[in-house]
């Protein structure tokens, strides 16, 4: 009876395994779910299947019923193999973002600590650097601190970053606004906006509309971008007095690297104006000859613009 039992379960094991390489291989959102229902019915604490069958009942209570059941069959393992790891990871992940459409702040900032200090105590592990990226998580985790103007940890935490992100640097940029002196307040700040135009130059144009959803067969860094656009696009309006600057900013930009179509540009330039900023780019514009990003932002950095 016993060599019965085990061939069973290696029957199941393998039917399973079958059963999963078909549900990640299709693109059919029905044809998943019933697979991962199958899987379910062979074993009810598959951990992938859970994740399966919650991707594709989307926002629905019952999504986050079955993540939190694969979160408390994960937490019970010791999460020694780098697979069961990503998973802790994903479903983390996937809780913090379920609950920020929520609007539970308070619950999505928990995941979204556990996830970015998980990732953190296991990123010796080149197979979890390779399929996981932590920049959106912490970009949520700083979207979060944002909502709660919570100025302070965003400076003392970004300041612990080793590398640069969008999400570090558009938070860093606006806990700056409100924590620098009168003085230093918009050199400060000119200098951040620089730095988070140069790791990617087209967010702030999809963040005040002057730029469309990419299309379908777009390049996947600008739905990356555009993404990122979508959660911190209201961000910029934590005061009027920063929207405006940092709007005269971007369109200072985007007229001198050539983002604007012609009949673009004479309304652009009207608005600047009304920003305070025509004198500026009436002086940027003799200086500056090449269009190229980089060498937009030496320039305006250079000359301190932004900084009266």
């Amino acid at each position: 009876m016993a060599k019965i039992k085990h061939k069973n379960k290696r029957s199941n094991d393998e039917r399973i395994a079958q059963l999963l390489a078909m549900a990640w291989n299709t693109a059919s959102s029905t044809r998943q779910l019933a697979i991962a229902n199958q899987i379910l019915e062979l074993d009810p604490n598959n951990v992938e299947a859970l994740i399966i069958k919650s991707d594709n009942l989307h926002d629905s209570p019952k999504s986050l019923e079955l993540l939190l059941k694969a979160l408390k069959i994960l937490s019970a393992e010791d999460l020694s193999e780098w697979e069961d790891k990503l998973f802790f990871l994903s479903v983390n992940h996937r809780l913090a973002f379920a609950y920020m459409g929520q609007g539970n702040l308070d619950e999505a900032f928990k995941f979204c600590v556990t996830a970015i200090k998980f990732f953190e105590e296991n990123s010796d592990d080149e197979e979890i650097l390779e399929e996981y990226d932590d920049t959106l998580i912490k970009a949520l985790y700083y979207r979060i601190l944002i909502e709660r103007r919570d100025w302070q940890k965003i400076l003392a935490d970004s300041m612990r970053e080793d590398r640069k992100t969008l999400g570090q640097s558009y938070a860093k940029l606006i806990a700056a606004w409100f924590m620098a002196s009168e003085q230093t307040q918009k050199k400060v700040c000119a200098n951040l906006l620089w730095d988070a135009l140069n790791i990617a130059p087209d967010v702030p144009f999809y963040i005040l509309g002057y730029f469309e959803e990419p299309e379908e067969d777009t390049e996947s860094d600008a739905f990356e971008e555009f993404g990122f656009a979508l959660m911190y696009y209201d961000t910029v309006a934590v005061s009027d007095e920063f929207f405006r600057w940092f709007s005269r900013g971007v369109i200072l930009f985007g007229l001198l690297s050539g983002r604007f179509e012609k009949k673009e540009q004479d309304y652009l330039i009207d608005v600047l104006d009304g920003l305070g900023g025509f004198d500026e780019y009436e002086k940027m514009k003799n200086i500056i000859v090449e269009t190229e990003d980089n060498l937009v932002l030496e320039a305006l950095a250079a000359h301190k613009c932004l900084t009266d």
